[in-house]
């Protein structure tokens, strides 16, 4: 059976939504990660992730980290009718999938920290300043292809869908106005609303 190793409200999130969404029975081993007992810090977790973060899956004896690779993999190995069954369609998901984590995701995580993780005295509004007009220059091109067709994968959510709302689910934490992205506001309120995502949430918001 899957193991999913990692607490819900770290990026295992995005592992436990995938797969409910494709239906893969699995085992959660939570495990914090922060602190100074951290427990993907101990010796046995960092045999499995040497980067000694999570989340990482034991697939039946396969194991691999880093949350994008691991929802890829699953996908395609599991045959979710959301993997591209297309070359043009599977360069789609790759290069949203590229875009969210390097372009999207450390804005993201920088506005986040500074605005609601660190504790006052740690946040800097000049550093999270900046990340707001770094990730709103990157939210216009979300809000552009969505102006051009109804998903990033095209006509229907699929893999490059997930892979962007996985990482853009930060974005209901942020409480961020949203005002000037309507298609992007509205696809991201309706894909965090999946019967799957809401598994995940309870999870993480628990």
């Amino acid at each position: 059976m899957l193991k999913i190793y990692g607490a819900p409200h770290s990026r295992a999130f995005r592992v436990i939504w995938l797969a409910n969404e494709i239906g893969i029975p699995y085992e959660h081993v939570p495990l914090s990660f922060s602190g100074p007992n951290a427990q993907c810090k101990e010796p046995w977790y960092v045999a499995l992730n040497p980067n000694g973060r999570v989340p990482t899956i034991d697939d039946d004896g396969f194991v691999m980290w880093e949350s994008a690779g691991i929802n890829l993999y699953l996908a395609d190995k599991y045959r979710s009718p959301l993997y591209p069954s297309t070359s043009s369609g599977r360069g789609r998901m790759l290069q949203w999938t590229f875009f969210v984590a390097n372009d999207v995701e450390p804005a993201l995580i920088t506005l986040f920290r500074h605005r609601v993780f660190f504790p006052p005295e740690q946040r800097s509004e000049i550093v999270a300043s900046q990340a707001e007009e770094t990730l709103r220059a990157k939210l216009a091109i979300l809000e552009q292809r969505l102006a051009e067709t109804p998903f990033f994968g095209g006509d229907q959510w699929d893999m490059a869908d997930f892979m962007v709302a996985s990482v853009l689910y930060v974005l209901t934490r942020l409480k961020l106005d949203l005002a000037a992205y309507p298609k992007l506001d509205a696809w991201l309120t309706t894909s965090i609303n999946r019967p799957a995502a809401q598994i995940a949430r309870k999870l993480r918001e628990t």
